[in-house]
């Protein structure tokens, strides 16, 4: 079994999907045996999802691993400080890089960590395109599925009945950005009451780009959410609506999936790849009139939605698992350990 240090940076509140990969990671490692650390400012796991490994600030902490494997390029701090740890301590790097190439704040540091990554994590065939035009070995490339966070099961009728549309309920949940389409959806909202008055349109997540500012009525905030509400809003919303145009593979598609909820996205780059069009979702352009059009046509054929949710939950049950996670990142490892044997002083 592995010794692995784990690094990646935290985003200051509600874990991104980008956290929850990394810690949701080290928890099935070590589920199967492995030994570790976890190198972040993240917020540590709160019970009852309490980390196995322990959280640390620097990786002298932890000793000499076998592995070092960093996720997230869009936090760059902590990706530099592993690739330098895995330099000065002669093992393997790996590299999980989660965000789209066009958003990485360090592009320098992005293209050599992934030229020096004995494994690159990726989530899609048009990531791996990405990574390798970064400068990634093609025989580096590992691909690796998303699975859903979500704990036991939800009640979402009280929430449904409080806050649900008469003709319909459309969740946003994520960063409230530009490239994750926050202000198309705001803008997408009116036209879609239009044709269908009673829709609600229920919005979650960190405002990076600022509130909410359309005064359109059928707006409900939810601000910030916890795991709870995040599980409820999933299962009681009739679709999810991320019409993102950078992305790699967001996280709450699997989730909303989970809980039998289609989803509407935009056409990032390998979007095709993700949503299955016509069959657990919809791939859409991200400007409002065809966001619209979309969204009216489900929110109007409710067999359809129920079928396209269907066909996610399945997906999911089938090749979105944890444990399938763990099994794929553990066959980029190397088969044989690298380190030499330990000091008194080492965990």
């Amino acid at each position: 079994m592995s010794r692995v240090l784990i690094a990646f940076g935290g985003y200051g509140g509600e874990w991104t999907g980008a956290e929850r990969m990394a810690w949701k990671t080290a928890e099935h490692l070590a589920m199967h045996g492995h030994t570790g650390a976890v190198l972040t400012d993240s917020l540590p796991p709160r019970a009852p999802d309490a980390g196995p490994w322990p959280r640390i600030s620097d990786p002298r902490e932890f000793g000499h691993p076998d592995v070092v494997h960093a996720f997230d390029l869009a936090r760059p701090r902590q990706v530099a400080v592993a690739l330098g740890a895995a330099n000065d301590l002669g093992c393997p790097f790996v590299l999980t890089p989660a965000t789209a190439v066009e958003l990485w704040p360090d592009p320098d540091l992005g293209r050599a960590a992934c030229r020096a990554a004995t494994a690159v994590y990726v989530l899609t065939r048009a990531e791996a395109d990405n990574v390798i035009a970064a400068g990634a070995d093609p025989a580096a490339i590992r691909y690796v599925p998303q699975a859903p966070h979500l704990d036991g099961t939800v009640d979402p009728s009280g929430l449904r009945a409080r806050f649900a549309g008469t003709t319909g309920t459309v969740l946003f949940l994520g960063r409230r950005t530009v490239f994750k389409g926050y202000p198309v959806l705001l803008a997408t909202a009116p036209l879609v009451r239009l044709s269908r008055p009673g829709t609600a349109f229920w919005l979650a997540g960190p405002g990076a780009d600022g509130p909410a500012t359309s005064a359109a009525d059928g707006l409900h905030d939810f601000g910030v959410v916890d795991a709870t509400v995040k599980h409820q809003l999933l299962a009681a919303a009739d679709v999810l609506c991320l019409p993102s145009t950078s992305d790699v593979y967001p996280l709450v598609f699997v989730e909303a999936w989970a809980c039998g909820t289609p989803v509407v996205s935009g056409p990032f780059q390998g979007a095709g790849e993700v949503v299955r069009h016509g069959v657990d979702g919809l791939v859409v352009d991200a400007e409002p009139g065809a966001l619209a059009e979309a969204l009216v046509g489900l929110l109007a054929d409710e067999p359809r939605r129920r079928a396209m949710g269907a066909a996610g939950r399945r997906r999911v049950e089938r090749e979105n698992t944890w444990a399938q996670v763990a099994a794929a990142v553990v066959a980029g490892y190397p088969m044989e350990s690298t380190r030499p044997p330990m000091s008194g002083g080492e965990r």
